[in-house]
């Protein structure tokens, strides 16, 4: 680059400063001819320039002289060229690779000599970025099984340190972004044109594909579980393929398919029964077919986890009533809920059998206790009970007229409720009252349903409650999930817990008109039903298993994707645990990474860049140094990559990108109209510095040494 450098002084104080040079100048000289002894001429021609030096330079620096500097130079164009390196641009078409015809216009003589009056910094990408060396540019090499325009924008950009100079990116690209942030948004926000160079074309080739896959619910040993999967293909339609489902190498079923229309899905589904607890993954496989271009894709892997058994319930109901038709309906909704029903009849007699305290509290995960009486109030029922809620069963209590009424605050369920009721309370309020969820239980998952997720409040738009137990107090330990929206805010739903286990108290039995009421009200007639879904599921995990509960946001993932955790922690209570260290370990790969908090207990990383294969994970929650809890689960990486789903080109993606940044569009096969497009105009930049003289240090120090020399050789010759 030409350079060069203009230089002007002028001061900028008075200017009668300078003007007293001479005139103390003469002083200096009629001083040094009275000097004795009178020294030689040149010694005192010496001492007279000394001290004129330093008066000068002082007189100079009450002048305040400044000195302007242009520096100037011709500078060349900065251009960022992107070359999308990714799996895609494997993509055959017409015979020819797309990277590799991006690798012959690279080495165009053409495009060299228009490019050769700029400066060009290469970088490839794929995932990331890398930097690409001047003898790979015309021969990059595919890499990368995911697509990150946004990394590969703004990564590139960060490496520039001259930024004043770069006129332009160059991306070149199939437009194809499966990976980050929006690169539209991106584009829009770096403040540098994008001229993209649009590669391959906008049609599929020649192929079949397992577009998704999963199973349907949640298995459980010797019942059906559905597997499905979604098939398109491109190039084939009216050809009839073969799915096959394994499970390792076991061959279990087979489907004919008829492929429809282009692009056209068809849904097909098994039936499998699973006969063992635990993980089991499921293989779905197309054969290939001669002319396809991909052919992992035709494979898709299926995780599912087999229950042992089912959430096992027992309704333990003091008559027959509304709410029992209710809330047993309701249960039976969820087919992950079994439900044995004990109806009281009188005394000690059931509609269904003899209660067994003994036997049929073994192996129950929720106990419901609906509007009962006193023979499960108390005596070797609620004794035997007590014991199993303090070693892990949940309790669901809810309480009606006759619960209240015989109640017995000495009986021995009274200690593992949440709420204490004292006899001067019971009474049954029968007002009606607006329902609301508490401050305490806003983010609590019982309550959590989908309607307050999609941003409204379910409790508040049910009709108001008719009827409910006003309580004196609560425990330590309770937790208000639900409350009045009106006067005091009494407690209605209350959680808690005692010993191991997890306790619920509805202080009301009247929930079956707010869904019958409900039911005909636009928006949230399954909101009592959800609750119920809830809160026997919220119960059956035991207190010491369910504070820390981690998960993927799917089991399977193509190779390239990222792997997304959360994880949602909670304290002693079971509230939102804030302010927890969230660390989790993948047990093929060592080391852990942290988890950042999102607020309300929730927890949130993604892994990228694991290699295909099954992994096990485990995540560790410690608060104040202390470990809380723990949870751990698996995951699928497969090999077909993220890139394979869809390898048409996305030029409306680089065409917006290059609209909102102030950059080009032009298809790969256009690359000199792009050239001619391109500001490679060389600039005269001008860089103005300037510089006060006078305060300067050095300038000081001049004049210090300069009469300083003035004296010492005064001194040594002896003079006055």
């Amino acid at each position: 680059m030409a350079e060069w450098l203009d230089i002007q002084f002028h001061l900028e104080g008075s200017h009668i400063f300078p003007a007293l040079l001479p005139l103390i100048g003469g002083f200096i000289y009629y001083i040094y001819r009275r000097t004795h002894p009178a020294g030689g001429n040149l010694e005192r021609a010496l001492l007279i320039g000394l001290r004129c030096a330093a008066v000068g330079l002082l007189l100079l620096v009450l002048a305040e002289p400044v000195l302007n500097l242009w520096k100037k130079q011709v500078v060349r164009p900065l251009f960022l060229l992107l070359v999308d390196t990714s799996t895609s641009m494997a993509t055959e078409e017409e015979g020819t690779r797309r990277l590799d015809r991006v690798a012959q216009m690279l080495g165009h003589e053409e495009w060299g000599k228009a490019l050769e009056g700029a400066i060009v910094r290469a970088w490839g990408f794929a995932e990331e970025p890398y930097s690409l060396s001047p003898d790979r540019l015309a021969d990059p090499s595919v890499g990368g099984k995911a697509t990150d325009l946004s990394s590969a924008l703004t990564m590139s950009l960060d490496q520039v340190s001259e930024r004043d100079h770069l006129r332009g990116i160059i991306l070149v690209s199939d437009g194809i972004h499966n990976l980050g942030p929006d690169p539209i948004r991106t584009a829009a926000d770096i403040g540098t044109p994008v001229y993209a160079l649009a590669v391959g074309k906008r049609e599929n080739p020649a192929d079949i594909q397992i577009v998704q896959a999963g199973a349907v619910g949640v298995g459980y040993v010797g019942q059906r579980l559905n597997i499905q999967a979604e098939v398109r293909a491109w190039g084939y339609a009216g050809r009839d393929v073969e799915l096959l489902l394994y499970e390792g190498e076991r061959l279990i079923d087979r489907q004919q398919i008829a492929l429809g229309e282009e692009s056209q899905a068809r849904r097909v589904s098994f039936t499998v029964r699973p006969e063992a607890a635990g993980a089991h993954i499921y293989r779905l496989l197309i054969p290939p077919i001669e002319g396809e271009l991909f052919r992992d894709n035709n494979e898709a892997l299926v995780f599912t986890r087999v229950l042992e058994e089912r959430i096992q319930v027992l309704l333990m109901a003091g008559g027959p009533s509304p709410d029992l038709a209710f809330v047993q309906r309701a249960l039976a909704a969820d087919s992950n809920i079994v439900v044995d029903s004990w109806v009281q009849k009188d005394g000690q007699a059931f509609y269904h059998g003899t209660v067994d305290a003994e036997r049929d509290f073994e192996d129950r995960d929720v106990v419901v206790l609906l509007d009962v009486g006193a023979q499960f109030l108390g005596g070797e029922i609620a004794q035997r009970l007590r014991k199993r809620v303090q070693k892990g069963v949940g309790l669901l209590f809810v309480g009606g007229s006759r619960t209240f009424r015989e109640w017995d605050r000495s009986g021995p369920l009274a200690a593992v409720l949440p709420v204490e009721i004292e006899r001067s309370s019971l009474f049954f309020s029968d007002r009606e009252i607006p329902l609301q969820l508490s401050p305490e239980g806003e983010h609590h998952p019982v309550v959590r349903l989908q309607a307050e997720i999609e941003g409204s409040d379910p409790w508040r738009q049910l009709p108001p409650l008719l009827g409910y137990l006003p309580i004196s107090q609560r425990r330590r330990h309770a937790i208000p999930l639900i409350e009045g929206a009106e006067g005091a805010h009494p407690p209605i739903i209350v959680a808690g817990t005692s010993g191991e286990g997890k306790v619920i108290v509805a202080l009301s039995a009247s929930f079956w008109r707010l869904d019958l009421l409900s039911s005909g009200v636009e928006g949230r007639p399954q909101t009592i039903r959800e609750f119920w879904w809830n809160a026997v599921k919220w119960l059956a995990i035991q207190t010491q298993e369910g504070r820390v509960r981690a998960s993927t946001s799917r089991q399977v993932y193509r190779s390239g994707e990222q792997v997304v955790f959360a994880a949602q922690v909670f304290d002693e209570l079971l509230r939102p645990q804030e302010e927890a260290s969230v660390q989790i370990s993948l047990d093929q790969k060592g080391g852990e990474f942290q988890l950042l908090e999102q607020g309300q207990g929730r927890y949130r990383g993604e892994w990228a860049g694991l290699e295909p294969g099954e992994y096990a994970y485990k995540v560790r929650a410690y608060a104040g140094g202390t470990l809380i809890g723990t949870d751990e689960g698996r995951f699928i990486v497969e090999r077909h990559s993220v890139e394979s789903i869809d390898v048409r080109a996305d030029l409306s993606s680089l065409s917006e990108m290059a609209r909102v940044s102030g950059g080009r569009l032009r298809l790969l096969a256009d690359w000199r109209e792009m050239l001619d497009l391109l500001p490679l105009q060389k600039r005269l930049v001008e860089e103005e510095e300037t510089l006060s003289l006078w305060g300067q240090n050095w300038v000081l120090a001049l004049v210090v040494a300069l009469l300083a020399l003035e004296w010492i050789l005064r001194k040594r010759r002896g003079m006055i």
